[in-house]
């Protein structure tokens, strides 16, 4: 698996291999090439052709909380924080901001919910991604064994060192030794599989989460990267919509 290139113009953005088979949505995973950074969501209202008010995003703070989405005002929205979005209504899209932080996606076949989370090392501690879960179960009742995930791209174990306070943390909540790598006299953290352990779980069936495999810091001609790039604020936006 990985992420298929898609192309809008001269805006390149990209898809999940095999999380893209699904027909009842759309999603996508921004690049730095043709995006207006200045009018991101002016250039992702093109491509999804939906007008900015039914783009929702929140001010995400490296938490856990959610906001299930049911036709709020989306300009409030904005100034809400959370780190994840849900949502069973048609023709909205629900947003997240990367440079480095886990996009995982969200479907769920049956019920016809959708949902996204950003998970950075923070989140993928917090297991942002059973929150998710668990709202989809109770707010839509949705049954497990119909719920896909994708694992977008983001900083892999390749790139992503890691100190030892932080190294500490996930020992202390993660029974994996595979998640934390000793390369070179560095340590290295394995974001995605971390959020895969947490999704399994979680009760997510291993056939069911798809991988991008797409790290951000190795793709810099495509892509941006927080660590790589040494803070820089551009960002890529990870969106999901339902069709109707």
């Amino acid at each position: 698996m990985g992420v298929i290139e898609k192309h809008y113009e001269d805006i390149l953005y990209y898809e999940i291999e095999g999380f893209n088979q699904y027909e009842g949505f759309t999603h996508l995973f921004s690049s730095r090439i043709g995006w207006d950074q200045k009018n991101i969501f002016k250039d992702l209202s093109k491509i999804l052709n939906l007008p900015d008010e039914r783009i929702y995003r929140a001010k995400q703070v490296h938490g856990r909380d959610i906001i299930i989405i049911d036709n709020q005002d989306n300009k409030k929205i904005q100034y809400e924080e959370a780190d994840g979005l849900i949502t069973n209504i048609p023709g909205i899209a629900l947003c997240t901001y990367h440079a480095d932080c886990v996009p995982v996606y969200f479907y769920d076949r049956e019920k016809r919910v959708i949902g996204l989370a950003h998970a950075g090392w923070k989140g993928t501690l917090n297991n942002i991604v059973e929150v998710i879960i668990n709202n989809m179960k109770k707010g839509f009742q949705c049954n497990l064994n119909d719920i896909v995930v994708a694992i977008g791209p983001a900083i892999g174990v390749c790139c992503y060192e890691i100190g030892e306070d932080v190294v500490e943390l996930f020992k202390d909540r993660f029974d994996n030794p595979h998640i934390i790598i000793a390369r070179d006299g560095k340590i290295y953290l394995d974001l995605w599989k971390a959020n895969k352990i947490n999704l399994i779980n979680a009760g997510i069936k291993d056939d069911n989460i798809y991988h991008s495999n797409f790290c951000t810091s190795c793709n810099l001609d495509t892509l941006y990267s927080y660590r790589r790039e040494k803070g820089t604020r551009n960002r890529m936006i990870a969106a999901i919509t339902l069709k109707y």
